[in-house]
């Protein structure tokens, strides 16, 4: 990787494998790609990457409601108090939630006409991120790495 992960992570010693660079590697370029995300989400919109996703997710399936279960299972990176972020939506008033008619046990939540309307508004800028942050690889570039994490994710090894 032309010592690129271990100037960012300004590591004097080897890396002790091959695969562990590359995971530090991942590791590093998906926290400088969320940064800016982040920091714009926050400005703009007052919401954290973790908000928006849940946002996201419940706009997809509007106008179907999802447990917080289901919520969770389709997060892009995993929170493990679903319902905090709920809560926090909810008082916004992006997200409102209500008892299942089948399971009274099992709370659902739908988005709000507010929450679709944030969303919305930030439409044009998820569009536009990707290329913003990527778009220097050029096509190829971006083909290989789109085969080379469609095999990291499809066969990934297991831990412990």
């Amino acid at each position: 990787m032309a010592d690129t992960v271990a100037r960012a992570l300004r590591q004097q010693t080897p890396f002790s494998s091959p695969e562990q660079e590359v995971l530090l590697g991942l590791r590093v370029a998906v926290a400088r790609i969320m940064e800016p995300w982040a920091a714009f989400l926050k400005t703009t919109a007052q919401l954290t990457p973790h908000q928006y996703n849940v946002l996201r997710i419940l706009r997809g399936a509007h106008p179907a409601r999802l447990a917080c279960s289901e919520i969770g299972e389709r997060m892009i990176a995993r929170d493990p108090d679903i319902t905090r972020l709920v809560d926090r939506l909810a008082k916004r008033g992006l997200v409102e939630r209500l008892r299942s008619d089948r399971d009274r046990r099992v709370v659902e939540v739908g988005i709000t006409a507010k929450g679709r309307k944030v969303v919305s508004g930030l439409d044009v800028h998820v569009r536009r991120m990707p290329k913003a942050l990527l778009g220097h690889l050029g096509p190829a570039r971006l083909r290989r790495l789109g085969d080379l994490l469609d095999a990291v994710i499809s066969d990934l090894g297991s831990f412990p």
